[in-house]
């Protein structure tokens, strides 16, 4: 078995984690989430899902079909919310 404690596992892949976000230039609020602006927001709420996409990907670096994805999955919350 390895000699690495759960403790000592989870810190080097907390480092491994934030040195990835810093690469990636990766945001992220306090509480884990992606800081992305009011104006991407406003966007998906008014259903502009192209407009979110291209707002999204400018502000993470995310692909296409990445933020496609994301954006798809965050309206998918968001309509399930307003249920």
């Amino acid at each position: 078995m390895d000699s690495e404690s759960l403790e000592d596992r989870v810190k080097r892949l907390e480092r491994q984690v934030a040195s990835l976000q810093q690469y990636l230039g990766i945001r992220l609020d306090d509480s884990g989430g992606l800081r992305l602006s009011p104006e991407f927001h406003q966007a998906l709420r008014d259903g502009k899902l192209v407009k979110a996409i291209a707002i999204y990907r400018k502000e993470t670096g995310a692909s296409l079909v990445n933020a496609k994805k994301a954006v798809e999955a965050m309206q998918r919350r968001q309509d399930a919310t307003e249920r």
